[in-house]
């Protein structure tokens, strides 16, 4: 079978690109095929590529910094999810976000990762002139209200909703969405309530499951889903060692 000489062929010392190919190709065999999908062999298969995926990702995203408690304004967000209660997962997930959107900063950024506003401006104009934001349709930028803090806040609808949950003129303002606690609420309180999609964590992680795959949705559709979902995984195993989450009772479980 072409599928499973495909996944031989795959060894765990490739990328994460080879493995979301991997993943990818026995997808969209399943979607052409749909008749298949009973059969074991792809069912096995897929969810094979789905975990060395996210095994490969993880090893490959440790070596930027991922799980590190101490990068950044880690400590910031973390104690900002303990004021909103947060699980440990759900807290894990906020980590893994912020890491991607500040591309392994953990401060807050300004779209492109551009040191002005006027250097933010003028990239995404160059990039939406050569036809590389093929989803924009209009420069929502212009304004101001291009993306800033640990969540990428963006669009003027969405600096309002911020300013009207925290009490604080981000649409005048759209700058103060960098200032690190600014920023930390809008994020923490962004996925928690569900600003940004309409869909929130709770939706995904809860006490008794957690999807950090499909939890992508509740800040951008599906992009990037399983690399975020991989820092997930790393950020939840640093925070249980840290002691985040853990009660006496749990702390008490395994012991002699």
């Amino acid at each position: 079978m072409q599928i499973a000489y495909y996944y031989g062929k795959y060894r765990p010392s490739s990328d994460v690109e080879h493995a979301r190919d991997a993943f990818d190709y026995v997808g969209g065999a399943l979607m052409r095929h749909p008749e298949r999908e009973a059969e074991p062999i792809l069912r096995t298969l897929a969810a094979a590529c789905l975990i060395i995926l996210i095994c490969v990702a993880v090893a490959f995203a440790a070596k930027s910094g991922v799980g590190d408690l101490d990068r950044g304004d880690t400590r910031l967000l973390i104690s900002e999810c303990k004021v909103h209660t947060l699980q440990r997962n759900q807290c894990a997930y906020v980590l893994a976000t912020a890491f991607h959107e500040t591309r392994c900063l953990m401060k807050p950024v300004r779209e492109t990762l551009a040191i002005s506003d006027f250097q933010a401006i003028a990239r995404l104009d160059s990039a939406w002139a050569k036809g590389g934001l093929p989803w924009v349709s209009s420069p929502y930028w212009r304004k101001g209200w291009f993306g800033r803090g640990y969540a990428q806040l963006t669009h003027k609808k969405n600096y309002r909703v911020a300013s009207i949950k925290l009490g604080i003129d981000l649409v005048s303002v759209p700058a103060r969405a960098l200032v690190p606690e600014i920023a930390a609420k809008v994020l923490v309180m962004g996925l928690k309530e569900g600003w940004f999609t309409g869909k929130k964590l709770s939706d995904y992680i809860d006490f008794r499951a957690t999807n950090f795959i499909d939890a992508r949705q509740v800040i951008n559709g599906m992009d990037c889903a399983d690399k975020v979902a991989a820092y997930a995984v790393a950020y939840a195993a640093a925070l249980e060692q840290d002691g985040y989450g853990v009660t006496g009772i749990e702390a008490k479980v395994g012991a002699p």
